[in-house]
């Protein structure tokens, strides 16, 4: 006798999912948006300080 593993979703459930799943973008979106302009304010303060430059 086979069980069933798979149970239909609800279309309340999986508006649900996609929700909580768009939600999880946005949040993954504004971090990485967050990391990447702190490294470009580092870059620029490194820049800007010549801390880098050995030639000079």
């Amino acid at each position: 006798m086979a069980i069933a593993t798979y149970r239909q979703r609800t279309r309340e459930e999986v508006i649900a999912w996609l929700q909580r799943a768009r939600e999880r973008k946005q949040a993954w979106e504004e971090q990485t948006e967050l990391e990447l302009k702190a490294m470009m304010e580092e870059t620029r303060r490194a820049k800007e300080s010549h801390y880098f430059e050995f030639n000079v």
